[in-house]
């Protein structure tokens, strides 16, 4: 979807989009087809349609999308289908808590995944993996979305059919108002009460990918002064793979970048760019 869409624009994006909703409809109805349209065919033609703009400067160079701007409002996109999600179910009346919902869902699932697990086991797992799984799911969305966007643009510039250019990941940068929803999240998440409060956490979870991705910049630009070079990668990345909480670490490191700036405050070793 991503090949077609960065290669082709608007036109790839309407195929594209099209088909994979017309095929999941055959396959699966409107079930399958409302969620793909929402999922994938919006965050598609969004981040698309951001990441081909582009305006001309006085030289003549073109000056295109920043990928922090695109990064931010695919952020904003899934907080708000969380948010309006979570809403939705505090409206019901009757209904149980949001986690308990939550973990009933997992529970279900679990079980059909493991029928030969202990209930007791079960359903403690599925307890605890519901305190956060709304905004670990929203944010394991976001961050594939744009790993998908990455492995097209990366197959379009090898091909030399990209429309483009290639960024450089370390200089990404983010709006200044991305600060202000995880800011207002937080305050959700401290101050809310009952199912307020569970929305607040997500929120905060998919609030932070931007700042993890820019972490992330902040080690790339730092990896490459230095001079490590690839195989310290390798570790860093394996590292937070095998340990979840790095990545909060990482985020932090993104904070304080967007609020400090230490990229620049280093000094530049090998790397005199």
């Amino acid at each position: 979807l991503y090949l077609a869409g960065l290669a082709m624009g608007g036109k790839g994006v309407m195929f594209s989009v099209l088909g994979t909703i017309c095929t999941s409809s055959v396959l699966g109805g409107a079930i399958l087809a409302a969620p793909i349209a929402i999922g994938y065919g919006v965050p598609l033609a969004m981040t698309c349609r951001r990441a081909l703009e582009h305006r001309t400067n006085p030289d003549g160079t073109l000056a295109w999308h920043p990928v922090g701007s695109i990064v931010a409002a695919m952020t904003a996109f899934g907080a708000g289908i969380l948010a309006l999600g979570g809403a939705w179910m505090m409206l019901r009346t009757g209904a149980p808590t949001l986690q308990e919902s939550v973990a009933s869902f997992l529970s279900n699932a679990l079980a059909a995944m493991a029928e030969r697990m202990p209930v007791d086991t079960r359903h403690g797992m599925a307890q605890e993996l519901a305190r956060y799984f709304p905004g670990m799911a929203a944010a394991s969305w976001i961050v594939m979305h744009f790993a998908n966007a990455s492995i097209g643009q990366s197959i379009l510039i090898r091909a030399g059919r990209n429309v483009r250019p290639t960024d450089t990941y370390s200089n990404i940068e983010l709006p200044d108002w991305m600060s202000w929803l995880l800011v207002g999240g937080a305050i959700i998440a401290l101050a809310g009460p009952g199912d307020l409060a569970y929305v607040g956490h997500n929120l905060v979870i998919v609030l932070l990918v931007p700042f993890f991705m820019l972490g992330l910049a902040v080690v790339h630009l730092q990896v490459r002064r230095r001079g490590f070079g690839m195989p310290v990668l390798v570790v860093f990345y394996l590292f937070l793979v095998v340990f979840g909480w790095a990545a909060f670490a990482v985020a932090g490191i993104g904070i304080i970048e967007q609020w400090v700036g230490i990229r620049g405050r280093f000094p530049a070793g090998q790397d005199q760019e």
